[in-house]
């Protein structure tokens, strides 16, 4: 981080960190447990989030923090690093952890995996507007949740992820990205604000446009 006339002038560039839990255990509100379409569809969110980050200009560096086998040899395939989550389980340990591998002059970003609406383009818009302030967030599209956390530095790095995390980031002094007025704009970062966790969310998150890898993953009845 620089400041320049009282202006902060954030990284440049950004190292994301994607915490992701056991295929097993995801999505459970999604589909019955089971269901084998709800591991293979929390696989596809998944990949098309890597897909997003790997487009954007912004992205320097992707590091993926699971214990599954199948996340990590996606992240193999992908070109991209991982590291099991054990012992730093849990959302907020497994992305703390990831965020300290970060080198020095790269900024922070932890996204979540659920995000099958990103692209390159959104993530970019995201983390240029990260730039403006020292720590910031996206919220989910319910506003209660976070999808984005973004900060300068490992210092400033203290993820709260969990239940009402849109407040408690607001109240570590995060400040909240993608209000935007601006129709084109607001249009954009509707792909960052929604996760899926519902079968409502799904149907939404098909409406926005979901990446190729969800898209295959559809199960037939819900194909559009």
């Amino acid at each position: 981080m620089q400041i320049h006339g009282g202006v902060i002038r954030g990284p440049d560039r950004w190292a994301v960190v994607l915490p992701f839990k056991v295929l097993s255990a995801a999505k459970t509100r999604l589909l019955p447990t089971n269901d084998p379409a709800r591991p293979e569809l929390a696989l596809a969110f998944m990949q098309d989030v890597l897909s997003a980050l790997s487009d954007a200009e912004a992205v320097a560096q992707i590091t993926v923090v699971t214990d599954d086998l199948a996340v990590q040899q996606v992240a193999t395939a992908a070109n991209h690093h991982w590291v099991p989550e054990a012992p730093h389980r849990g959302l907020n340990e497994a992305a703390l952890f990831g965020a300290s591998l970060t080198p020095p002059h790269l900024g922070i970003a932890i996204v979540v995996g659920d995000l099958p609406c990103l692209t390159g383009e959104v993530v970019d818009l995201v983390l240029r507007s990260a730039c403006i302030y020292e720590r910031t967030f996206v919220a989910d599209t319910q506003g209660v949740g976070t999808t984005m956390l973004m900060s300068h530095t490992i210092a400033g790095c203290t993820p709260a992820f969990g239940e009402r995390s849109r407040a408690r980031h607001a109240a570590r002094g995060y400040v909240e990205l993608g209000l935007s007025e601006i129709a084109p704009e607001s249009h954009r970062l509707a792909r960052a604000h929604r996760d899926v966790d519902t079968q409502v969310d799904l149907w939404d998150a098909i409406r926005i446009g979901v990446g190729p890898a969800t898209r295959s993953a559809l199960p037939a009845n819900l194909q559009s």
